[in-house]
């Protein structure tokens, strides 16, 4: 796959030399088939104004679980800490903390869809990126048992090189075209953007009603469109209301508040990164420094740059060090000499200015991401109904889609989307 294709499936990242062991198969049959378990990167200490609470959630997003815990506890959604989300399609076991809530009372909660297994006091709320790393176990149904010795030695290649910390599908959306609407509205083309967020209808769309929505949109019906997005669909359906009302594409745009907008903005520098990774696995070194090169240290997750490749290329290939790419904002450091000429001219080619992150409706200083990640604690074994298994860690941030992608798809890269 080429970068340009990138646009249409933006998590379709090269795999890592091409490997693809053939396993096919499916994941997610059944909620309890993906199994995510966080790594706390600190133990609550049993005193303190906070509770720190493990919930296991089957089948359920994690912003409408920590609904149900606000209105369960009565406190504000807005205060409640977590430290990462989680996929919905899965079976998640996960930390969130409540300010001013008793452990008793929380432990106390019921619902049917997650329960709360711990609840311990602590001086401190959870924040985003409180997370040592993430635990999975996942089983593929279907799966070609014939294939399961050549996955294990791709699933060791990668224990041993590191996995492409490509950003998954999930980033992007159900339509995977969150980048997209994320650089109209850095490009604040305004028609494009509403063209995108309520019509052309996708085969990736779950609900029929949206897509008899964005049918009725594209026909220019907008009161029949607005009327057809389902509620649970609400920046769609306040979008197409302005419209119909006689308002302007940016008059919609601005009328969905400020929420969506981080999600898009992400979705944007997300596909952008994947480009710089994409890019750099095809040319071989996705895992090799380069002179210019900001590279991330795996233990301390600091950047240094890099002068000298051949002096640190033995920590490179102990992935004690790894390249990086770019989450793109106005302030971001820039690799320079060959890895920053790879880099710009991947976002000269996209339109991507820095600078367009600095003001206006979408603000980002900018960050930088390693290209690849340890893959550690990793087995892969057949169960007793004839499933594979996979069980591996990874660190915050990191997909699973990306390893089983390596372990799924055939070498011709006939696979299906995860």
């Amino acid at each position: 796959m080429s970068a340009p294709d990138l646009l249409h499936d933006p998590a379709g990242v090269a795999t890592l030399d091409g490997l693809a062991a053939g396993l096919g198969g499916v994941i997610k049959e059944r909620a309890e088939d993906f199994l995510v378990e966080e790594i706390p990167l600190y133990r609550p200490s049993g005193r303190g104004d906070h509770t720190i609470t493990l919930i296991e959630k089957r089948a359920t997003p994690t912003f409408d679980a920590l609904l149900f815990l606000s209105k369960t506890a009565k406190v504000s959604e807005r205060v409640i800490g977590y430290a990462g989300l989680k996929d919905a399609r899965a079976v998640a076991r996960q930390y969130v903390s409540l300010p001013k809530v008793r452990p008793e009372r929380v432990l106390g909660i019921r619902h049917r869809k997650f329960k709360v297994l711990t609840a311990v006091r602590n001086e401190k709320p959870l924040k985003i990126g409180h997370l040592l790393g993430n635990r999975f176990t996942i089983k593929i149904r279907g799966a070609d048992l014939s294939r399961v010795d050549a996955a294990r030695e791709v699933l060791e290649t990668l224990v041993r090189r590191g996995m492409p910390n490509a950003y998954g599908g999930q980033r992007f959306g159900t339509r995977q075209d969150g980048h997209l609407l994320g650089r109209a509205m850095l490009h604040e083309d305004w028609r494009e953007f509403v063209d995108q967020l309520l019509g052309r209808p996708m085969s990736l769309e779950m609900n029929p009603l949206m897509v008899q929505a964005r049918h009725a949109y594209d026909e220019g019906k907008l009161e029949e469109a607005q009327a057809l997005f389902p509620l649970k669909h609400r920046t769609e359906k306040k979008a197409a209301g302005v419209l119909a009302r006689g308002g302007s594409p940016k008059d919609a745009f601005e009328a969905m508040g400020r929420g969506p907008r981080r999600i898009w903005l992400s979705a944007w520098q997300s596909y952008l990164f994947n480009l710089v990774l994409d890019q750099r696995m095809r040319d071989g070194t996705s895992d090799r420094l380069l002179k210019g090169d900001i590279a991330w240290l795996h233990d301390s997750s600091a950047t240094v740059r890099v002068r000298d490749p051949e002096a640190d290329a033995a920590r490179a290939k102990a992935l004690v060090m790894s390249p990086t790419g770019p989450l793109v904002g106005y302030d971001g450091a820039m690799p320079t000499d060959e890895a920053g000429a790879i880099e710009q001219a991947i976002l000269d080619a996209q339109g991507a200015d820095p600078e367009a992150f600095r003001e206006g409706h979408g603000r980002a200083r900018g960050l930088r991401r390693p290209l690849r990640v340890p893959l550690e604690e990793a087995s892969l074994d057949v169960d007793h109904e004839g499933c594979v298994v996979v069980r591996f860690v990874l660190p915050p941030g990191a997909f699973a889609t990306v390893a089983l992608r390596h372990l799924m798809e055939s070498p011709d890269g006939v696979g299906k989307r995860l």
